[in-house]
């Protein structure tokens, strides 16, 4: 993708779809940065839009009644994708075709096709195509990328992932949602794990994975997932499941080489504890001094990826995941879940 003029006015956005769950925590940086002009959201189900205004983040958006005041306002120079997971697609298909740069909330559909169809129109079209991993941009994942590009693990051997959701019996989103596509919890949270891992090992050689389902067995959702990633000379675990009794502070993301080691544990801020990487240095003659901690703050949801989308836009930056890196995470992911047999929904 080339990149584009610098501009420093504000980028006019909008939205299309508001089902998926982190369109809440998006809509609050598009209603309140300056850096944003929001031209409006469209979002058909009724339901999900006074849902949405009775959140403090999502009060005060401007809905319009017809896709067509997005997609045809020439002012519009991008569009965040958040509707129902079987919507995105075509979503972002129209904005595409309408000239407009995309932010899609993951996963890009639920077959090989649809990444292939989207990133080539983005290409064609010199647009960005971003994926809404939201925490591929946090700041302690970021100094282990840099400190993998920089040579700094040395040779990396594994890496390890853990990923969960809570167990809810009773009402459940990720379920209601996720029993529609093979892979389950993978489909839906593997998803991150996975291309953070890519984001350190990139491709695998061979995929294994282990797809379990325990207690949602009238569904069918694959609700406790292990899959083994392998690499010439690294092995990666991923684990998911949607069991556990609390899912925030669990989650680890190891990193594992011949001169250093890290692990960022929890991911995300949890109450009052904000998201930390350790970072072991100086080989095995370090010992236990060789450790040391650095917090990033406590961390805010869904303004990394914002952030970027508009600084790209203005031609302030290029985006940290490139088409072949999305292609290729999408690619493994249906690899490991398989791909869903279903139409689109449009709206």
């Amino acid at each position: 993708m080339e990149g584009f003029a610098m501009s420093s006015e504000s980028v006019r956005l909008g939205v299309l779809g508001a089902q998926h769950g982190h369109v809440p925590g998006k809509l609050r940086w598009l209603r309140d940065l300056d850096a944003i002009d929001l031209a409006g959201v469209y979002e058909p189900n009724e339901s999900v839009r006074v849902a949405n205004e009775q959140q403090p983040n999502a009060t005060g958006v401007p809905y319009v009644e017809d896709i067509q005041t997005i997609l045809q306002d020439t002012s519009v120079q991008g569009v965040v994708i958040g509707g129902a997971e079987r919507q995105n697609p075509s979503y972002a298909r129209r904005a595409l075709q309408a000239g407009k740069h995309v932010l899609m909330e993951k996963a890009c559909g639920w077959t090989h096709a649809h990444v292939d169809e989207l990133s080539g129109l983005a290409e064609q079209g010199d647009l960005l195509f971003q994926m809404g991993f939201n925490n591929r941009l946090m700041p302690h994942f970021l100094r282990v990328f840099d400190m993998v590009a920089a040579g700094e693990f040395g040779e990396v051997f594994r890496v390890r992932a853990h990923m969960c959701g809570a167990y809810n019996p009773n009402s459940d989103t990720y379920v209601d949602g996720g029993a529609y596509f093979k892979g389950g919890i993978f489909y839906n949270l593997g998803c991150h794990a996975l291309d953070l891992t890519m984001a350190v090992l990139g491709v695998p050689d061979h995929v294994h994975p282990f797809l379990r389902t325990e207690r949602f067995r009238e569904s069918g959702y694959v609700d406790n997932a292990t899959v083994v990633l392998e690499y010439p000379s690294a092995i990666a675990t991923i684990e998911v499941s949607h069991l556990e009794t609390e899912q925030r502070r669990p989650r680890s993301f190891e990193v594992y080489g011949s001169d250093a080691q890290a692990i960022v544990s929890p991911w995300g801020t949890v109450g009052d504890r904000s998201a930390a990487v350790a970072i072991h240095t100086g080989g095995v003659e370090a010992g236990e001094a060789g450790w040391h901690v650095h917090g990033s703050g406590l961390h805010v949801p869904f303004l990394d990826d914002i952030n970027e989308f508009v600084g790209c836009i203005r031609g302030e930056q290029q985006p940290r995941f490139n088409y072949d890196h999305d292609r290729a995470v999408h690619h493994t992911l249906m690899n490991i879940c398989g791909e869903s047999d279903f139409d689109e929904e449009f709206a």
